[in-house]
């Protein structure tokens, strides 16, 4: 069975209701709805959805009867913290995108040393819109916040380990394994991962990192590419949280 078309607008409220023209030309243009036809609203801010009926059609806009609004059906089970060291900007991009599939809360890009591309702090609503739609994709109610560009200096001690977070450092050079912590990690506890750019961290931030409480780990003893840490680490996280529900 076809599921309903999911489409992210602000602000729900049960009732009559106009789509905005972006979320009209979506609908009616892209995906070729009709009178009658049943979608799904989501707002991504407030993780709140509900079920809706088209009553009209035009030429800018489509018109809705909107039903009782609920809880977004499907969110994250814990919150997840991924500061992930900033690249190339197609590569952040699916950064972005595969961490809003796998339950990302917030991600905030950060200045490393060795980072070779410094966005712009403007970047961050290019990257909400992409972590909406990916949002939208998926499944989930909610997408994550996305911060804007910050010194790794300024960022580290905002995540470090402490009462209520769980924050790790991640390098393939480090002794320790990730497994063995992210196992005993309770489920009530945010996690925060710190990805590396492209050519690694420098000796000063990873005493930085380990300084404010960051455990210092690996994934193995492979190295991973920037945007494939992000998949592979918050994989893991998704298989354990949901063992543990």
């Amino acid at each position: 069975m076809k599921l309903p078309l999911r489409v992210p607008v602000a602000r729900i409220q049960p009732g009559r209701t106009i789509l905005d023209e972006d979320a009209s030309r979506y609908v009616a243009r892209v995906h070729r709805l009709r009178e009658s036809d049943r979608l799904v609203l989501f707002d991504p801010d407030q993780a709140l959805e509900a079920d809706a009926e088209i009553t009209s059609v035009d030429r800018s806009s489509v018109t809705l009867v909107v039903h009782e609004v609920r809880a977004a059906s499907v969110r994250p089970k814990r919150r997840i913290t991924l500061l992930q060291a900033t690249c190339k900007s197609d590569k952040f991009d699916a950064i972005v995108r595969d961490a809003t599939e796998l339950g990302v809360s917030r991600v905030v890009p950060v200045f490393a040393e060795r980072s070779v591309a410094r966005p712009p702090g403007g970047r961050a609503a290019r990257w909400r819109k992409i972590a909406i739609e990916a949002a939208r994709q998926c499944g989930r109610g909610d997408a994550p916040a996305i911060a804007s560009p910050m010194d790794l200096v300024d960022a580290v001690p905002l995540f470090a380990s402490g009462e209520g977070v769980v924050g790790f450092c991640l390098d393939p050079a480090a002794t320790k394994p990730l497994g063995p912590v992210l196992i005993n990690a309770g489920t009530d506890v945010e996690l925060a991962f710190l990805v590396g750019p492209e050519g690694g961290w420098t000796t000063a931030e990873i005493e930085a990192c380990t300084s404010a409480g960051l455990a210092h780990v690996s994934l193995g003893p492979l190295t991973l590419r920037a945007e494939t840490v992000c998949a592979a680490v918050l994989g893991a996280v998704s298989v354990l949280t949901n063992m543990k529900a």
